[in-house]
């Protein structure tokens, strides 16, 4: 008998407990409003989405498609869509609007494309190609250089790809007479800011470029450009990446060559050319300002700066000039977030104004050569983002660009012996560039990337 009253009992609860869940429905149903709901643009220039609560609310219900990474090798070429430039001002929604695209859509593809693109942050200029169907549609941009991010709307619900896109590698060789600055003179032979301070850091091991520079020295050049090979117009508005890959510098004391080899510049008998701190803690850097005195930006009086400073985007990983111990990453004062590397021999580094510390950086703790020890900033007495680097000596600053020390690490076994490889290739090249004059360059493809092969 207890069996058939439970029995009963459980009978009664699940229509229990369906009816109200049908009188739940049909609340939720009366509160939807039935006029439009008034939504406010996702505005880019703010730090946050500009969404109204009553449209978050209306997409949590939603399902949101998981995100998806292609393994295939080469996206196809974007075909039936029309490329649009977001103009200063813009918003996102205001401008996928005009195709038909409801705010909830783009609620929706901002939040599918977390992890890859930030809407929010996407700059004037941006190209976003767009192929609009009633019923599906397509949206695709540019993630890093040679990247595309590809979204397919269609039942609700927007799928997301990443895809490469196939490359050609243009090659230009630069001869540079020098007449009253390496910096100076090629600029004027058109050699792109990026290579030179690339070629400034990488020289500055050996050069001193305050004393050691004359009218009628000679600067030679090889730099590479990445190009993408198809969908041009989805990656216009992004600087094409550039890499030098051998340098020269001849005066009447040196004949000074390097190689780029396995990302690292080398001397022809394969030394490792750098000093046992770099110069350079971070990659894609200018040298914004020089060691010594000068006027302070914010103070507004002279005095000496201790280091040299490099700036580059917010955010940029800041790494450790050579093999130590942490000796301090917190606030310093002035220096605002900064870290403080012990390394042999009596040498400290300081990297200051950083926003934020690597997340394993502790105090006390060993880090390497190149490893990650936070990112650029702004904080501290800062006018600007960037990074103010130092170096001591027995506790006195000393010039990072003067450095001497180099490194002791040498190509070995397999590796030199592909290295010399690598040289005895570049010869033609090489020779060819020798025997330009000052001024002269050429430029010419080198043709698909190995991937793209």
């Amino acid at each position: 008998m207890k069996l058939i009253v439970l029995k009963i009992n459980a009978l009664a609860l699940t229509a229990l407990l369906a009816a109200c869940s049908e009188t739940e429905q049909k609340q939720v149903t009366e509160q939807i409003p039935a006029q439009p709901l008034q939504l406010q643009p996702l505005y880019l220039e703010s730090g946050k989405k500009a969404v109204s609560v009553a449209l978050a609310d209306a997409v949590k219900p939603l399902k949101r498609s998981p995100v998806e990474l292609t393994n295939s090798d080469f996206a196809s070429p974007l075909s039936d869509v029309k490329y649009v430039v977001l103009k200063r001002g813009q918003t996102v929604t205001g401008l996928l609007n005009k195709f038909g695209f409801k705010a909830r859509e783009v609620y929706l593809l901002a939040e599918a494309l977390d992890g890859f693109i930030n809407l929010d942050k996407l700059q004037a200029g941006a190209a976003i190609a767009v192929n609009k169907q009633p019923r599906s549609a397509q949206i695709s941009l540019a993630g890093e250089y040679a990247e595309r991010i590809d979204a397919f709307y269609e039942n609700g619900v927007w799928q997301v790809s990443k895809n490469r896109v196939p490359t050609r590698i243009e090659v230009s060789e630069h001869a540079v007479q020098i007449n009253h600055s390496l910096y100076g003179n090629a600029a004027e032979a058109d050699v792109p800011g990026d290579v030179i301070n690339a070629a400034l850091l990488a020289l500055s091991h050996f050069i001193d470029f305050q004393r050691q520079v004359y009218q009628g020295n000679r600067f030679e050049v090889v730099f590479e450009r990445t190009l993408v090979t198809q969908d041009e117009e989805l990656f216009a508005h992004q600087q094409t990446p550039l890499q030098p890959t051998y340098l020269r510098f001849k005066n009447e004391e040196d004949d000074l060559r390097l190689y780029r080899y396995d990302e690292s510049f080398y001397l022809e008998d394969g030394r490792l050319a750098e000093s046992f701190l770099l110069k350079t803690p971070l990659n894609g850097a200018r040298l914004s300002s020089h060691y010594g005195q000068r006027k302070h930006p914010v103070l507004g009086y002279t005095r000496m700066h201790k280091g040299i400073d490099f700036g580059a985007p917010e955010g940029t990983p800041i790494m450790a000039a050579g093999r130590g111990t942490i000796k301090r990453a917190d606030w310093y004062g002035s220096y605002g977030n900064a870290v403080i590397i012990e390394h042999a021999d009596g040498y400290e580094t300081l990297y200051a104004h950083l926003n934020g510390f690597a997340e394993t950086l502790a105090k006390g703790g060993k880090v390497k050569q190149g490893e990650v020890i936070g990112y650029l900033g702004n904080t501290g007495l800062s006018q600007a983002r960037h990074l103010h680097y130092e170096v001591y000596r027995h506790g006195r600053t000393v010039n990072p660009l003067n450095l001497k020390k180099l490194s002791s690490e040498r190509l070995q076994g397999e590796s030199l012996a592909n290295f010399i490889a690598h040289v005895a290739s570049l010869q033609e090249r090489t020779t060819r560039l020798a025997n330009l004059a000052g001024g002269d360059s050429s430029t010419y493809a080198e043709g698909l990337t190995a991937e793209a092969k």
